[in-house]
């Protein structure tokens, strides 16, 4: 397993026709994918309700109410909905965890005053009866909870139980129609909100945690660096899942010091944790000065009466130690400008190779001290160059100052990646050509190529 395959990701989303939502007395079941989420096209019911833009009326308010949750812990998400003229009500309401908004998370339970429907991605844009059975789930109103006459507002309670294990932050999204009563959709207001919540508990692992090393998260050798990613190898790192950090487990623009009921301490010091599986941990070293062999933990339970610490293992840790990543050990993880694959085919499926002339960008770790300067977990928004001079070579021959137009951080991840935009030399021939970065008198590791191809 290597860290690069989870450096970038991207989501499609496909957006449904627009159809008509729950009303003031018409159609009782609402079209689906109408709570405001982003990730299903940001639609509301303001498409089919003729009346003014969503959250538009000052006096009028939907909010949603839960407590953080507890892994396979059933809880009451109450969703309240106000406005001082309104004379009937409707609601739609969705969970989805954040490291994965396409999907719904947990069961949601339908009762008399409930009812949940499933998105079957087909025509039917009011969906099927659920259970969803890992389908997109909503839940909504019924003909009696519409309350017909009730002034003021209302509110309903939906039983929902969590998924059984941690899946990061969890957010509720949920729209509101506050109808006017004349049995028409017209005049209604339409409310949309948000609400996220974390894991409150659950950390349950058996088995003490046994280290056994730690090395480069890019090169796999002994060691680390400043701010560097690390894989640490053992046993006893969680359950037999894997749990990658993602949007629903960043929290103050930071990575997490948690993940999985696992943590991490080198140095005295919480890592950031990248990636947690049963064998291995994938983490950035503490922004830590300490130079040479220092202290290190894996942590079960972390924080928690039943947590549970590995014997103290070390790690030679230096300011830098440069490393590239790459996809199979030897082929450097690169992307072209559009940002595809840069690689052979044959050997990472769907890549193409570079071309002479062309600027690629090349990932690495360990390469020090930027400008500004961030610390371990942060999150660089822009650019941060690297503060020491650094010469790029490919094919043997080393790249003019010009030709390497950004060496730095990689912007939106994590501050253990870092990103080098260089144009591959026109004299590079066809085949895997060697290319290395050198910085602060040390060399990335031997043995990385880059795959070249001209133009036929």
């Amino acid at each position: 397993m290597t860290t690069t395959s989870r450096i970038i990701a991207a989501t499609g989303v496909a957006v449904l026709p627009l159809l008509m939502y729950a009303n003031s007395g018409t159609a009782l079941t609402p079209v689906l994918k109408r709570t405001g989420a982003a990730v299903d096209g940001g639609l509301t019911c303001t498409a089919c309700h003729a009346g003014a833009t969503a959250n538009s009326d000052m006096r009028g308010k939907l909010t949603i109410t839960t407590a953080n949750y507890k892994p396979g812990v059933q809880q009451t998400i109450r969703v309240k909905l106000e406005h001082p003229e309104a004379q009937r009500w409707g609601f739609e309401l969705t969970a989805r965890a954040l490291n994965d908004e396409t999907k719904s998370v947990g069961v949601l339970t339908p009762d008399t005053n409930i009812t949940v429907r499933c998105d079957d991605g087909v025509l039917n844009t009011r969906g099927v009866p659920g259970p969803c059975e890992g389908r997109l789930e909503f839940a909504t109103h019924t003909a009696v909870s519409t309350r017909p006459g009730t002034p003021n507002g209302v509110e309903w309670e939906v039983q929902w139980m969590p998924p059984s294990g941690d899946v990061g932050d969890i957010v509720f999204y949920a729209a509101g129609n506050a109808a006017n009563g004349n049995g028409a959709n017209t005049g209604d207001l339409i409310f949309t909100t948000s609400l996220r919540i974390q894991n409150d508990g659950g950390c349950s692992l058996s088995q003490r945690p046994m280290f056994r090393n730690v090395v480069s998260g890019a090169s796999f050798q002994p060691g680390a660096a400043l701010n560097s990613y690390i894989s640490l190898f053992g046993s006893g790192f969680g359950s037999s899942g894997k749990r990658q950090a993602g949007a629903g487990d960043i929290r103050d623009g930071k990575f997490p010091t948690e993940l999985g009921c696992v943590a991490v301490e080198i140095g005295g010091r919480r890592a950031p944790i990248v990636y947690v599986q049963g064998d291995q941990i994938n983490a950035q070293t503490p922004t830590i000065t300490d130079q040479g062999p220092v202290e290190v933990r894996v942590i079960a339970n972390p924080g928690r009466p039943n947590e549970l610490r590995s014997d103290v293992g070390s790690v030679r840790m230096s300011e830098i130690q440069p490393a590239l990543f790459t996809f199979d050990g030897t082929s450097v993880a690169a992307r072209h400008a559009d940002g595809t694959i840069v690689g052979d085919p044959a050997r990472v499926p769907g890549s193409t190779p570079a071309r002479p002339g062309e600027t690629v960008t090349l990932f690495g770790t360990g390469f020090g001290v930027t400008e500004p300067f961030y610390q371990a977990g942060e999150i660089p928004a822009a650019a941060a160059r690297l503060r020491d001079p650094l010469s790029v070579t490919i094919g043997g021959v080393t790249l003019a100052a010009g030709d390497v137009t950004y060496a730095g951080l990689s912007p939106q991840s994590v501050s253990a990646l870092y990103q080098f935009n260089v144009k591959v030399p026109d004299s590079a021939a066809d085949g895997d050509v060697p290319v290395s970065i050198t910085t602060g008198g040390m060399r990335t590791q031997t043995g990385v190529v880059i795959p070249v191809k001209r133009p036929q």
